[in-house]
């Protein structure tokens, strides 16, 4: 049986608090849809984040429903799963209308079995009848705790062609810049699956399938595909991948006979110019020489143009390098839009800083957390310990209050989770 699907992951549409980029990311993703259906896919996989937040803007919601739509008109169903960023503990997630309307098919459903196991439902594409489950993700990475729980012989034994979708970084594939960021070791997930889709990462796992025209084989042992995102979503990414994209799998599903090959479709909607400024022990006036030289001798015109400054000056206050000055003379020079980052930019008084710079915030979370959980000295809590428990009372923190629940009951709910996570056990009031 001769198959072929889009991956697609990582749009977070609506990321970016600039709005002429925002633009940019809404076009990858009409792109992306223009690419897949003139590809004719049986059908597509979206590994979570579609949204970059749970409740998106209405304009953000209509792009999304405006661009599925358009492979519903054409009957190329899109199976999916919630990732970290439009994930909902409430199912307030604005995901849900797309589902409502058949434009979207959660394939992460199941239910908790009596015995505390985790059973996934499977869901079968009519056209290819190859069964498609996953398992969606939680605010810092928490989806790790399900993994542990899954009725991992129910997906097993599943026979026939299968494909599990998973929005979790995996600890042997995780590359060296993601090493502080919480993952799950491969052997949480189900076995005896022909693909498994990818989401989380930004960058695509293998990293060479990014190689032009490269085709990336699948077999039973390197099945395990990230795709990336589809356009960046902070200043690292416009550094390091520029641009985003999907995959497109092609080839023979066929029970214990597995033929399928990955191609990767890069979308690239803006030419990226990259600038990055070594200012250790230079004076603020031969901050402001060096950049007006490095910028005399480029083309800005229709380019996103990024500028990193880095290193510790030696005289004057960083804020007297105008970032707005900066951006408006590239403007002025054609750039579409100015990216400037001085946040390793420091005075020789000033140089000392815990989180490494040019990270996600998840990253520097993580980095965080990890820093103060081994400065913690309680009884019977080592450090591993005291991260997880900090992890899950900042999930218990952001559960949501449920309509009509009343606010007095929500506070005791949040309570009594935190006693729950520290193993504090409620003394008993003193008989009068």
């Amino acid at each position: 049986m001769k198959v072929k699907f889009a991956h697609i992951s990582d749009a977070h549409l609506g990321a970016w608090r600039n709005e002429r980029i925002n633009e940019l990311g809404y076009k990858a993703f009409e792109e992306t849809v223009n690419i897949i259906i003139k590809e004719g896919v049986d059908f597509v996989i979206i590994s979570g984040d579609l949204y970059d937040v749970t409740n998106p803007k209405v304009e953000v919601i209509d792009l999304a429903t405006r661009e599925l739509k358009k492979l519903k008109d054409r009957e190329i169903p899109v199976y999916g799963i919630c990732g970290s960023h439009d994930f909902s503990p409430s199912n307030k997630s604005m995901i849900r209308p797309l589902i409502t309307a058949g434009l979207f098919i959660n394939v992460s459903e199941g239910n908790l079995m009596e015995n505390g196991k985790l059973k996934l439902d499977f869901y079968q594409d009519q056209k290819t009848q190859i069964k498609l489950t996953g398992l969606r993700a939680r605010k810092r990475s928490l989806e790790i705790e399900d993994y542990r729980i899954l009725d991992i012989k129910s997906l097993e034994s599943e026979i026939g062609p299968k494909i599990f979708i998973l929005h979790t970084m995996l600890s042997e594939l995780k590359p060296k810049e993601y090493k502080d960021m919480e993952s799950a070791p491969k052997s949480l997930l189900p076995q005896n699956f022909d693909y498994y889709a990818g989401g989380h990462l930004h960058k695509t796992l293998p990293e060479k399938l990014r190689v032009k025209e490269f085709y990336y084989d699948i077999d039973r042992k390197n099945n395990i595909v990230y795709s990336g995102c589809i356009f960046p979503t902070d200043f690292r990414e416009f550094e390091t991948i520029k641009s985003g994209g999907f995959c497109i799998i092609s080839g023979e599903m066929n029970g214990n006979q597995l033929g399928l090959k990955v191609k990767y479709i890069p979308v690239r909607v803006i030419d990226v110019e990259n600038i990055s400024l070594d200012c250790t022990n230079k004076s603020v006036t031969e901050v402001q020489d060096l950049l007006k030289e490095s910028l005399s001798s480029k083309n800005f015109k229709g380019k996103i143009v990024t500028i990193r400054l880095f290193g510790p000056i030696s005289s004057g206050k960083t804020y007297d390098i105008k970032s707005n000055e900066i951006i408006q003379n590239l403007k002025d020079l054609g750039a579409f839009e100015v990216l400037v980052n001085k946040n390793a930019l420091t005075t020789v008084e000033y140089q000392s800083i815990s989180v490494s710079t040019g990270f996600s915030k998840e990253e520097i979370e993580t980095t965080l957390i990890k820093e103060h959980a081994s400065k913690v000295r309680i009884s019977d809590f080592p450090t591993a310990k005291m991260e997880k428990k900090i992890y899950q009372l900042l999930g218990a923190l952001g559960t949501e209050r449920q309509i009509g629940t009343k606010v007095m009951n929500y506070n005791e709910s949040l309570k009594q989770a935190f006693l729950g996570i520290f193993e504090i056990q409620k003394s008993k009031e003193p008989k009068q």
